[in-house]
């Protein structure tokens, strides 16, 4: 296993596995219309190219045997909440594992490395990510590394709008397991 920050070649690769990991794990809950209009707009070549070459972002992918298995995208805060600065403070942005290299401990790895990132980045200001309400999983992987709930808001799949939480892991709490 592999993990290394995107090469402007590893966009496409980049775009596959976004759309691939958020088919797996969403899929099901969109009418195919708003689904694919959210692809489009997130994951396709031509919208994530950009966003990888921005230096305000920090992006990396984890390789297994030649096959791209997983990556993060952390970047300045963007959640709607009244205490998130985007000049001070950072949040992961997303962290996808395909399902075949679920519950191997790439999910942790990834998210450590994200955290270390937006400490060296932002110093002792509060971390933030967002995250559907009812992704437990994730939800208790967060919990773990010292994140509470601090807000709600909707998130816009084409015309669905999911509820997600807003969780901000401060200084001084716990360290990661």
């Amino acid at each position: 296993m592999h993990i290394l920050p995107i090469a402007p070649d590893h966009v496409q690769a980049l775009s596959d596995l976004a759309i691939k990991t958020f088919c797996d794990t969403f899929a099901h809950l969109y009418p195919p219309t708003d689904l694919e209009t959210f692809l489009r707009g997130s994951y396709a070549l031509e919208v994530l190219a950009p966003q990888v070459a921005d230096p305000a972002q920090f992006w990396r992918m984890a390789w297994d045997d030649g096959q791209v298995v997983g990556y993060l995208h952390v970047g300045p805060v963007g959640l709607p909440h009244t205490d998130a600065d985007p000049a001070t403070q950072g949040e992961i942005k997303r962290l996808y594992i395909d399902t075949s290299q679920q519950g191997r401990g790439l999910g942790k790895q990834l998210l450590t490395i994200g955290l270390d990132y937006l400490s060296m980045r932002y110093g002792d200001a509060p971390q933030w990510i967002g995250v559907w309400s009812e992704n437990q999983r994730a939800l208790g992987l967060y919990r773990s590394y010292g994140f509470e709930k601090v807000g709600e808001y909707g998130f816009p799949v084409g015309t669905t709008i999911d509820h997600e939480f807003i969780l901000r892991k401060d200084r001084d709490t716990a360290p990661a397991p």
